[in-house]
């Protein structure tokens, strides 16, 4: 038993350091998801960005998004801490990451599923109390039927 929580908690660490396009490569269960244990939301999409761009910017050509990833944010604050200012949840992919296109395709106000797949633990360089990064979603776009995942910044807890 020992043995087992020793290898979960690497497991779990290892996870929660692996760089955001680490995670694409996950295969969820397609589709919308209706579970008990996992928060998920149905919301719309505030604003796709490219994840790297000029401040001011308003239209962002193509190669942008190729060149540098994808950020996308939503109409909710799932998985975020009410007590510590909510911000919104969002997916950041660098580029050449799995889902990049569907991220892409997505426009403001398009009808998506969020669903919060939980928060970095505690470690010497992470408070997840205090810094918001590295929390995983998993967003289903219903118009697309296509799904994607990632953290919600380029950064994990602690990080960079």
């Amino acid at each position: 038993m020992k043995r087992f929580l020793a290898l979960a908690v690497v497991a779990s660490i290892a996870v929660s350091v692996s760089p955001a396009g680490a995670q694409n490569d996950i295969q969820y269960l397609p589709g919308p998801w209706h579970f008990k244990s996992i928060p998920c939301v149905d919301t719309t999409v505030v604003i796709v960005t490219p994840r790297l761009g000029n401040e001011g910017q308003t239209t962002y050509p193509k190669q942008q998004f190729i060149d540098t990833g994808v950020a996308v944010w939503f109409n909710t604050t799932l998985g975020s801490d009410p007590a510590d200012k909510p911000s919104r949840a969002g997916v950041v992919h660098y580029q050449d990451s799995r889902g990049n296109n569907v991220m892409m395709a997505e426009r403001k106000g398009d009808k998506v599923q969020v669903c919060f797949l939980g928060a970095p633990a505690p470690t010497s360089s992470c408070d997840p109390d205090k810094d918001s990064r590295g929390r995983t979603y998993r967003v289903y776009d219903y118009k697309q039927k296509q799904q994607y995942n990632g953290l919600n910044s380029e950064h994990d807890c602690g990080g960079a």
